[in-house]
């Protein structure tokens, strides 16, 4: 018997629309057209007719979304550009199940050693990989396809390197009317709701703050959190009165912390937020609880994820020329499996893991992009915005814009490594005309970023105890979003229950990630 089945439940923030054998969540854009819902199904319909040849129309999809279809005696499904939401598969000998949920699958008590291993390196399952055993998910840029007789998946999307553009002053007019566009596009989405913006000292919510002005909204609600020495504050404040915003301020204390993980928001969050494939994102959560109460209930919320990684912050002077097989992997290992120290023997396991995602000998700094932004930015930052949805909220990223990756695509390498072109065309075409270019910035420059990899490297190269209680010190120092306190709550659960806890990590995540862990294979959530 063909058995081809969809189970698709999760309607927080926004909701799943069927029509035309077509189930559609989140969003699309097409010329200057917000289309969600019924728009959103007849436009796909017309577009796709029996999805039996998607790839070329995929492409040229822009918006946040997932969707499915089922028809004609197949079974589709597919999510955007960075899986803005999770879908799950799992295949049969003779059929192929669809959720948006892994708990469709069964308990989950039936975990996956290697994925797990995996996890506590990075936070994230790759691939396709979940941590549970025979349960898959739709990678970023990814279709499936069950017909019959075959099974297919295959990626629609890459970042990668079009026809550069080599003029600097086209390069700068294109970004900036690009952004412009995609401006007048998020006010266009809005549809007269309020826009609720994360607003860091950073660079990219500063953006989408002066984007909101620009095209018009005067009403948008901004708001930054943490402990009352969290440098953000001044400039988030600075950025919302020049632009006359409303700014609030939520503050993070021993108090906004105490008993949270006993709580039924906790409880219920973070395996909605996780869903057996992803470290479940804190930072907002207590945010999110108070501001809940004031701003309205149709509220979009729009962060600013993740102009920075599209617009070249994790490209490198050195990587701008070819790669080797060896060197790529050799850098993803020790920029993105450091939740934990990595010794030979597991360099050498995460090393062979890798490996089947990168078919050639030689590649380019855009091959690295290409999987950061598959794997850590499409499983780690945005899949953040579980957040917003577990509250009720919408949201808009209006720096995933296909039209924004498209526009990053063509800028040289040279221009794009430490976010060059993207800096200045943002400080000269869009802050300066606000005075939102301030003299204690916090963003880096590339000369900090470069002296980061000078300290990382010597790290290498001392005792471990030494690195331990220096690293320890600064965190305390820099804990400006009170990660210490809300991370020791774990720290004292797992040992609660005689569980090993390992302190060595890079940063506080590394708790978070080990206490999820011990809650899924312990069969705690």
């Amino acid at each position: 018997m063909y058995d081809l089945k969809v189970i698709l439940e999760n309607d927080k923030g926004f909701k799943w629309f069927q029509a035309h054998g077509i189930s559609f969540k989140g969003y699309l854009l097409a010329d200057g057209e917000y289309l969600t819902g019924s728009a959103a199904a007849d436009f796909l319909k017309s577009k796709f007719g029996n999805f039996e040849d998607p790839e070329k129309d995929l492409k040229e999809l822009n918006g946040v979304f997932a969707m499915v279809y089922e028809g004609s005696g197949i079974l589709f499904a597919c999510c955007d550009r960075t899986r803005s939401f999770p879908l799950f598969y799992r295949i049969s000998d003779n059929g192929l199940t669809i959720a948006d949920k892994p708990k469709a699958f069964g308990s989950g008590k039936d975990t996956d050693d290697e994925s797990i291993k995996i996890f506590l390196y990075s936070g994230y399952a790759t691939g396709n990989r979940t941590l549970l055993k025979d349960v898959f998910q739709v990678q970023a840029g990814e279709y499936i396809i069950r017909d019959k007789e075959n099974f297919e998946r295959k990626f629609y999307y890459r970042f990668a390197s079009g026809n550069r553009i080599s003029d600097n002053g086209v390069l700068e007019k294109d970004l900036t009317d690009t952004l412009n566009v995609i401006g007048r596009d998020l006010s266009i989405s809005l549809e007269g709701r309020t826009a609720v913006v994360p607003l860091s000292s950073g660079y990219d919510s500063r953006l989408i703050a002066v984007l909101l002005k620009s095209a018009g909204i005067n009403d948008a609600v901004t708001f930054t959190y943490g402990r009352k020495d969290n440098p953000e504050i001044g400039l988030s404040r600075k950025t919302a009165q020049k632009l006359g915003f409303r700014w609030e301020y939520i503050e993070y204390d021993e108090e906004t912390v105490k008993n949270y993980l006993n709580t039924d928001d906790f409880r219920s969050y973070f395996p909605f937020a996780s869903a057996c494939t992803s470290m479940f994102y804190l930072q907002e959560f207590f945010a999110l609880q108070k501001l809940k109460e004031m701003i309205p209930e149709n509220s979009v919320f729009i962060p600013g994820h993740s102009g920075d990684t599209i617009a070249g912050s994790h490209l490198s002077d050195d990587m701008t020329g070819e790669l080797t097989k060896e060197a790529l992997i050799d850098r993803i290992i020790s920029k993105h499996f450091n939740m934990k120290p990595v010794n030979s023997k597991n360099r050498e396991f995460l090393s062979e893991e890798l490996a089947s995602a990168f078919e050639r000998s030689i590649f380019s700094g855009f091959d690295y992009e290409d999987w950061i932004i598959k794997e850590r930015h499409g499983k780690f930052v945005i899949n953040s915005n579980r957040i917003y949805e577990f509250f009720g909220y919408e949201y808009r990223m209006p720096l995933v814009d296909s039209r924004f990756m498209d526009t990053m695509s063509l800028t040289p390498s040279t221009l794009r490594a430490g976010k060059k072109l993207y800096d200045s065309v943002l400080k000269r075409n869009f802050f300066e005309k606000y005075g939102l270019n301030f003299s204690n910035e916090t963003n880096p420059e590339p000369k900090d970023i470069r002296m980061q990899e000078t300290k990382n490297s010597i790290k290498k190269i001392m005792p471990k105890k030494i690195i331990n209680f220096y690293k320890e010190k600064l965190r305390k120092n820099t804990d400006i979003y009170y990660n210490i306190g809300v991370t020791d709550r774990m720290i004292k659960d797992l040992e609660s229950y005689g569980a090993p806890v390992d302190k060595n990590g890079e940063n506080r995540n590394s708790i978070i990630i080990q206490w999820y862990i011990h809650q899924l294979i312990n069969g705690r959530i």
